[in-house]
């Protein structure tokens, strides 16, 4: 069976039951990458609530300022902000009482790993969510195979030959070891 690291069950776990997801420094430009991660989590049916300081609206959702001004739960909290802003914004998930603070490629700090284990909130970091929904959910064409030992596969063929330029049925009576025997094995009628 493939196994799984505690991180990929964290992440199966979180996105399975959260519901509400907060995006911290979500950009209302549609070529920016957290514009791109609010409109996919929307789309798969996430409630986004973009956190931005100066409340403009992103793909059409309302914004708050900061996570305390947010009067619903929310699940998790995805911060897309500089690395040195990261360990502020963990804080105050932590005071949200969020239940996991997702840090994309390049936001984590040892800052932030050790606020979010001050709070003992779960952190993710340096993962994509959108790639890892994708994966999760079988979006990408590539589903994560659970409880198959990929190096244990045998490599097969249609016609159960272990080598392709193995031989395969000749006129003469060859066919190799699952063909029929080989030459010895043609019966001469007399």
């Amino acid at each position: 069976m493939k196994h799984m690291t505690r991180q990929k069950t964290l992440i199966m776990r979180l996105l399975s039951r959260a519901r509400t997801i907060a995006v911290v420094g979500a950009s209302p430009r549609p070529e920016r990458h957290s514009h791109t991660v609010v409109a996919y989590l929307h789309r798969v049916g996430f409630d986004v609530i973009p956190v931005r300081p100066d409340l403009q609206q992103v793909d059409g959702l309302k914004s708050f300022a900061r996570l305390a001004d947010i009067p619903v739960q929310v699940d998790l909290a995805v911060i897309f902000r500089r690395a040195e802003a990261a360990p502020r914004f963990v804080a105050e998930a932590a005071s949200k009482r969020l239940e996991a603070v997702w840090l994309p490629p390049g936001v984590g700090t040892r800052q932030a790993e050790e606020q979010a284990r001050e709070h003992d909130l779960p952190l993710i970091k340096d993962r994509c969510i959108e790639e890892d929904h994708r994966h999760m959910s079988k979006d990408s064409g590539h589903p994560a195979r659970l409880g198959i030992h990929v190096s244990r596969r045998r490599r097969t063929y249609e016609d159960n030959r272990k080598d392709m330029e193995e031989e395969g049925y000749t006129a003469s009576g060859g066919g190799g070891r699952k063909g029929g025997g080989g030459k010895r094995a043609v019966l001469d009628e007399k």
